[in-house]
């Protein structure tokens, strides 16, 4: 799904490129029902412009409940709920089909931003066979998950055009921010 930075010749070291890695350990070390909530940096070898950067902070939820407890409505309301406070009630939220490789089914959500429709998070039920291999029974547990990038949420919120201006340390880019005051 995304190109990878290896570490070292033989690949078998790499940098994250989501942290949907903490939830498979969270579930292999915990039993359900639980919600988290997983912050990370992650990097991925996306061609940089205004919305892209080979390095950029993720934030990711699980929710797994009693299976027929959490559905994809369920998903969805969430989603929107939390977009809503996020950006306000008037926010316009588009919902995609998509692909990814833990969930089943997976959607992409965009909001408009700017003129244009700009994806903010993907989200999806997780698939059964994942919680097969965490030693979680799919027939009696399911849920959904959903991962957002921290820097996207920023530029919608700020009115921000270009994700490359929080990596520049430009005082003057960064002074605007209530309550900082970098010298």
């Amino acid at each position: 799904m995304q190109d990878t930075y290896y570490l070292t010749e033989d690949k078998k070291n790499l940098l994250r490129t989501h942290t949907s890695a903490v939830q498979i350990r969270y579930m292999t070390n915990n039993k359900p029902p639980f919600k988290i909530c997983a912050p990370g940096r992650v990097y991925r070898r996306d061609a940089v412009d205004a919305t892209h950067t080979a390095l950029f902070h993720q934030i990711e939820i699980l929710n797994l409940q009693k299976k027929g407890e959490v559905h994809l409505g369920h998903l969805k309301g969430t989603v929107i709920y939390f977009l809503q406070q996020f950006f306000g009630d008037d926010v316009e939220v588009r919902f995609r089909g998509s692909y990814f490789p833990f969930t089943e089914p997976s959607l992409e959500v965009d909001v408009f931003f700017r003129g244009k429709w700009l994806e903010v998070l993907g989200c999806g039920m997780v698939d059964p066979r994942v919680l097969e291999n965490c030693d979680i029974d799919p027939e009696e547990w399911s849920g959904f998950a959903a991962g957002f990038g921290a820097e996207r949420f920023a530029m919608v919120t700020h009115q921000i055009p270009d994700i490359r201006e929080f990596y520049k340390n430009d005082t003057r880019f960064l002074n605007q921010f209530t309550g900082l005051n970098i010298e």
